[in-house]
């Protein structure tokens, strides 16, 4: 006979779930073959973004990764591109002979270009990437901020500029031009040509590696806007494919692959969201390490943390999916 209750509050507390996740961590490489760690940012953090703090917690628990093939599983809505191609370079040092991204439900921006640096993309049928176009933060005249793709800044200055060449008076357009500071339009300048020259780099090491397909035609659909106009545009793995050729795989939904894979990202998820201030969760079979960043209100107080949210159950999976699992 063994004790019911103990069991039950030690499966319910902080180590019990960190063990519970580690457990599937483990069942997840006995599939692959391939060891696996893990990127979770929670979804109602705001400092959830990929950041250059990220650095330090993820290589000491990347440092019990011992393998030479191994799979980051990220969930994130992206964040700073240079600390991402940091994340990547550490992922490629330490999985040397193979290294590929899974995808449980989005990995947009940021994230997304980690995702392109690898060898395979691992997406369930619900997972989705995002543009990698760069977005820019401006000052609203209400004194609020928003994010704006520096695509479109640069593209309403031409507008002005071809408006003014065809005869509009400039006098028009003056209580714009007044707010727009040069260093502003260098910096988005900038920034666009970081993203084309990433995927120049990373994609024929990377997703790209022994296709056929031209860097070049990704990047006007990813970075300049030919196809996907937002830059929260949902990639779903068919897209995906078609945009980047056969190193994307569908997981078939209907496999124990999958179920564990969901499981871990579902029991992730639910560990951010009650748990006080934490922002993002990294893990491998050895290790764990959460990411608790507290944000302060106007008033010089803590803001008290948003009420625990577990994700809704994924819809049922097509009648007849594509079957790639991953080898």
């Amino acid at each position: 006979m063994h004790p019911v209750f103990s069991a039950i509050i030690d499966e319910c507390s902080p180590a019990g779930q960190t063990r519970k996740r580690q457990e599937l961590i483990k069942k997840i490489q006995e599939l692959t073959g391939r060891k696996l760690a893990v990127y979770t940012a929670s979804p109602s953090h705001p400092m959830s973004g990929i950041m250059q703090f990220d650095a330090p917690p993820f290589e000491d628990c990347m440092r019990v990764c011992d393998g030479s093939k191994g799979d980051l599983m990220i969930n994130s809505p992206g964040g700073d591109a240079n600390t991402a191609e940091k994340i990547l370079n550490m992922c490629r040092f330490r999985f040397t002979e193979e290294f590929n991204v899974i995808i449980p439900n989005y990995a947009k921006s940021a994230a997304t270009m980690i995702a392109l640096g690898a060898d395979k993309v691992f997406m369930g049928y619900l997972s989705e990437i995002g543009p990698v176009d760069p977005q820019i933060t401006v000052n609203l005249p209400t004194g609020q901020t928003q994010l704006i793709p520096a695509r479109a800044y640069i593209q309403g200055l031409e507008d002005i500029r071809d408006r003014v060449n065809r005869g509009e008076p400039v006098t028009i357009y003056a209580p714009i031009l007044v707010q727009i500071r040069p260093e502003m339009i260098a910096f988005c300048r900038d920034a666009i040509d970081f993203s084309k020259d990433f995927l120049r780099r990373w994609l024929p090491q990377g997703v790209l590696k022994g296709t056929a397909i031209n860097p070049e035609g990704v990047i006007k659909e990813l970075v300049e806007g030919e196809r996907y106009k937002s830059h929260g545009q949902v990639i779903n793995y068919n897209d995906a494919k078609s945009l980047l050729g056969d190193n994307v795989v569908l997981i078939d939904p209907n496999t124990d692959l999958w179920n564990f894979i969901w499981e871990l990202y579902l029991r992730s998820i639910q560990f951010l969201n009650s748990t006080p201030n934490a922002a993002k969760l990294f893990e491998t079979e050895k290790s764990s390490t959460t990411i608790q960043v507290m944000i302060v209100g106007l008033l010089g107080t803590p803001s008290p943390p948003p009420p625990p949210r577990l994700p809704a159950s994924p819809p049922s999976p097509p009648a007849s999916p594509p079957s790639s699992p991953p080898s």
